[in-house]
């Protein structure tokens, strides 16, 4: 009888430890992407352009290091946000644009908009507002870089150059994008 009691006592000690060494952790945690993300958005709203270039590319970094994870840490830990890594990308994107650096926006843009295509597959309908919404302001975004910029449209495929010309008659879209982010009127194809 004795012993059984040792024996319980033992396996109950050896549980809470283990319990306590894994659990402290976890209490602690906390998400570096997250983080960057805020500490980037605070140098973005002060005119930061730089600093928060930096600091959403650590989140971005933190975003595309924990994708491969391996199973126990993604039972573990939270996943982490693609909305949030949209949302860098697209604010890097917005910060190399005041920095007027125009050829590493359109990749950040671009990156935001294959991260976040739409919202189609969000559960909630409010989310799925967001997302759209977010995804048309970024494609709103780069429409006017283009525009302003029209050898980057053409590196990127989405238009011709000047000394090309028209050779078809028609407008190819993305030429003359509309005033109002997102489809814009019909008529402005």
């Amino acid at each position: 009888m004795f012993k059984r009691k040792i024996l319980v006592w033992g396996l109950m000690l050896a549980f809470g430890t283990q319990l306590l060494v894994l659990g402290v952790p976890m209490a602690q945690w906390r998400s570096e992407q997250i983080d960057y993300y805020n500490a980037g958005l605070s140098a973005y709203e002060q005119g930061d352009s730089q600093s928060a270039v930096e600091l959403f590319d650590r989140s971005l970094n933190v975003y595309q290091r924990r994708q491969r994870d391996s199973w126990i840490e993604r039972f573990v830990y939270p996943r982490v946000n693609t909305e949030l890594a949209a949302r860098a990308s697209f604010l890097k994107g917005m910060a190399l644009i005041r920095a007027q650096q125009a050829e590493p926006a359109v990749a950040a843009l671009l990156l935001s908009l294959r991260l976040n295509p739409g919202g189609g597959s969000a559960y909630y309908a409010s989310d799925q507002a967001r997302l759209r919404d977010l995804s048309l302001i970024a494609k709103y975004n780069l429409e006017l870089l283009f525009n302003q910029r029209p050898d980057l449209a053409y590196s990127q495929g989405a238009g011709r150059r000047q000394s090309e010309g028209n050779q078809d008659g028609q407008r190819v879209p993305g030429q003359n994008p509309g005033n109002m982010p997102g489809p814009g009127s019909r008529d402005d194809l």
